[in-house]
This record gives C-alpha cells, sequence and structure tokens, in this order.
C-alpha cells in the first residue's frame, strides 16, 4: 500500500546485532568448542611441516671513522644491505659451497634481523647488532652455513674506504717502527763514542747535542707509535664488520612453521566459526519453537 513505510536498514541492522549477541551468550558453549577446536587444529598445522634445524650468526656491523674522528655512514653497513647481501644468490651460492648443501635448500630459509644493544636509537650503527639465522634439515650443514655466511657477509659489508684505510695505517706503523729502531742504533752508537771517552769539548758537545736530538725524536716517534697503534686497533675492532658470536655455531631443532603463529590463527578462525554456528543454530532454534 501506498501509505507503509519502508522498514530503516539500521533498525534491522539493530535487530540482527541482537539476536547476535543473545545467540553468543545463549550458546557460549558452541563458541568455545570453536575456538577450542581451532587452537587444536592450528597446533597439528604447526607440526605438519617437519623439523629443521636453524643456527645463527651474530654481526657487528661495520662503523667507518674519518680521520677526525667522526662517524661516516655507509649504505653498506645498514641493516637492509646487509639483508640483500646474505640473501643474494651469489652468497648463498658461496655458503652452499662451503656448508655441503644446495642453493635451493638455502633459498627462502636465510633471514635477517636486528637486535638493539640499549645503547642510542635504533638506526644507529653503534647500537644495532645483525643476527643471521639459517634454517636447513641437516644439523651439520646448518651450522656450517651460518658459519660461513657470517664471515661473507662480513667480508663483504666492510667498505673499500675502512679496509684502505686499514691498510694506510699498517704501512705507516711499519714506517715508524723502522725509524725508530734506526734512532736507536744512532742513540747507542753516541753512548758508546761518549763513554770511551778522548773527545775534545768541542766535539763532545756536538756529540751530546746530536744524542739529546735523537732521544728527543725517539720519545716522538713512540708517542706516534702509540696513537697508530690505538687507530689500528679501533679500525680492526670497530671499522671492520666482524661475527662476534662463538663459532662453531650450535644448530637447534625447530619446527618449519610456528607453532604460536599457527594456533593464534586457528583460535581465530575458531572463534569466527563457533559465532557463526551460534548464530545459525540459535536461529534454527527459534523457528523451530512453536509460537
Amino acid at each position: 500500500m501506498s501509505g507503509e513505510r519502508p522498514m530503516d536498514p539500521g533498525i534491522e541492522r539493530e535487530i540482527d546485532l541482537g539476536r547476535w549477541r543473545r545467540a553468543a551468550s545463549e550458546r557460549w558453549w558452541i563458541i568455545v568448542a570453536g575456538i577450542v577446536a581451532g587452537i587444536v587444529v592450528g597446533g597439528i598445522y604447526s607440526l605438519s611441516g617437519g623439523s629443521l634445524f636453524q643456527a645463527s650468526a651474530l654481526l657487528a656491523p661495520s662503523q667507518a671513522f674519518s680521520p677526525n674522528g667522526s662517524a661516516v655512514l655507509s649504505y653498506q653497513s645498514s641493516p637492509r644491505a646487509i639483508n640483500e647481501l646474505a640473501t643474494d644468490p651469489a652468497t648463498l651460492s658461496e655458503v652452499a659451497q662451503a656448508a655441503g648443501t644446495t642453493l635451493d635448500k638455502l633459498r627462502g630459509h636465510v633471514s635477517t634481523s636486528t637486535v638493539s644493544t640499549g645503547a642510542g636509537s635504533a638506526a644507529s650503527r653503534g647500537s644495532v647488532l645483525i643476527k643471521l639465522t639459517v634454517q636447513l634439515p641437516n644439523k651439520e650443514n646448518t651450522s656450517k652455513a651460518a658459519d660461513a655466511l657470517g664471515k661473507l657477509v662480513a667480508t663483504k659489508s666492510t667498505g673499500t674506504y675502512v679496509t684502505t684505510s686499514i691498510a694506510t695505517l699498517q704501512q705507516d706503523l711499519k714506517g715508524a717502527r723502522a725509524t725508530l729502531a734506526s734512532v736507536d742504533q744512532q742513540i747507542a752508537a753516541y753512548n758508546d763514542v761518549i763513554a770511551k771517552g778522548g773527545l775534545d769539548d768541542f766535539d763532545k758537545l756536538i756529540l751530546v747535542t746530536n744524542l739529546n736530538n735523537a732521544i728527543s725524536r725517539q720519545g716522538n716517534l713512540n708517542d706516534e707509535i702509540e696513537a697508530q697503534t690505538q687507530q689500528l686497533t679501533l679500525a680492526q675492532s670497530v671499522e671492520l664488520a666482524q661475527v662476534i658470536s662463538p663459532t662453531p655455531s650450535v644448530a637447534v631443532k625447530t619446527t618449519a612453521r610456528s607453532r604460536r603463529n599457527s594456533i593464534l590463527v586457528g583460535l581465530l578462525i575458531g572463534l569466527i566459526v563457533g559465532l557463526v554456528a551460534a548464530v545459525v543454530v540459535d536461529a534454527r532454534a527459534t523457528r523451530a519453537r512453536p509460537a
């Protein structure tokens, strides 16, 4: 009839929501059963993928410094670049050869994650370690692969600037030590001549002056060698990327699928299925109930 008003969709929605709430309240045991079933199925599903062995190598990324001591940021030491290096087919091929496995088994089973040390921001190179993880069916291969991966990534993520700086420092240090050895010989010779005596005052004055100059140079060279040694130690221990976890890596058994994630997904699906089942059962019971 023209005088009838169409039902407001909002009212229909309120009726449906009220029905669902009533069904969930009265048929709660169906929802609980769905949740329990979902958890059980999720747990069984997590075991269906079989078992793998997992091993990790902890990498301290390269941190370069300029000659004045300020940090030099490098894309090669960023967590994303290290992840690309670790999962690159060329790297995986070398790792597979070193571990006695195949590239196909490694592909998709190598991952990286950042480990913050708590010092500074998470983006700071000095406060982030990189964890390189390998998963394989064989325990021995897994351990070898993690060790080989750590060494390769440490080498490839260290920039040319760092390696050149270290080579230069080593060369400078070698030259300074050679010069110091020569100065030591000069001082010994001067002392020898003075000890023998027989010099007139003028020659003795010249000899003592030369000796004092040699001793002064000896002190300067010692200071220079000490500073260069400290710089070289810093470069080799901090600027070079290095694996800081014990080797060989220890492989532990793990499931191919995450049990926690599988159970959570099963719980969510069980909740949804249980709620739908409760609504359906409640609707059928309502229709079957006599007026």
